[in-house]
């Protein structure tokens, strides 16, 4: 199957928001959430009616998997587990985005998947294979998203706020070298693939740190934004 990197001329707008872990991402999300009721959050994959998808894509990446393997050094599960996914996404937010009025609002989404992959998966991928697939991928979601807001705050602060969650995250027992180490990879990941999407497209990026910045000011200027791209959320 081709694939289709026109981009969709829609009133739909597709937004994903990232950073580290403590930054603020699912605060951020469901008070936007709140504020509009046209703004959907998220697209679940989960459930019977994507089994389908998903085992068409593993079929359709079966070539690139292979030649992987010629290379010496195949493919992990979670590597190819991501590499599907991203596709998949792709296949079903183009199939929502042409729905007229929606803003769409991911967290991760595209972005943070490609980060996983790069930072903490295929480092030691060295392949045209790779490469291909890569750049491919890369050229499918510049046509897709429309907008990446981007948060961060200090590392003690981050560090601070994960610590006093209800809930485990994978950096609670680490050392605090190892901890930090840990959101530096995410941000030289982060970094990474927004410069290729910026440099190849006119992807839009907004960049708030959540130390500095209040929620409600946070808020005010993202929705600010989905009316510049929308025009009419």
């Amino acid at each position: 199957m081709p694939v289709d990197n026109t981009i969709v001329k829609r009133s739909a707008l597709v937004v994903e928001i990232v950073g580290p872990a403590g930054a603020g991402k699912t605060t951020l999300l469901r008070t936007l959430r709140q504020c509009n009721e046209k703004i959907r959050v998220g697209v679940r994959l989960h459930g019977i009616k994507y089994i389908p998808l998903f085992v068409g894509h593993a079929l359709l990446s079966l070539p690139t998997f292979l030649r992987q393997f010629q290379t010496g050094r195949w493919f992990t599960y979670r590597e190819m587990n991501l590499m599907v996914y991203l596709k998949v996404l792709h296949r079903v937010l183009r199939r929502q985005v042409l729905n007229k009025g929606i803003v769409t609002v991911l967290d991760q989404g595209p972005i943070y998947k490609l980060a996983r992959l790069h930072g903490f998966t295929s480092r030691g991928i060295k392949s045209q294979s790779f490469e291909k697939w890569w750049d491919s991928a890369l050229n499918q979601w510049n046509s897709t998203l429309d907008l990446v807001i981007q948060l961060d705050a200090p590392d003690t602060i981050l560090m601070e706020r994960i610590y006093t969650r209800s809930y485990q995250h994978r950096v609670q027992g680490k050392s605090e070298q190892e901890a930090y180490a840990f959101l530096a990879r995410y941000r030289t990941s982060y970094e990474h693939i927004l410069s290729k999407l910026i440099a190849n497209g006119e992807l839009k990026v907004l960049r708030f740190d959540t130390n500095q910045e209040t929620l409600d000011q946070i808020v005010d200027k993202v929705l600010a934004a989905f009316d510049t791209e929308h025009g009419e959320c």
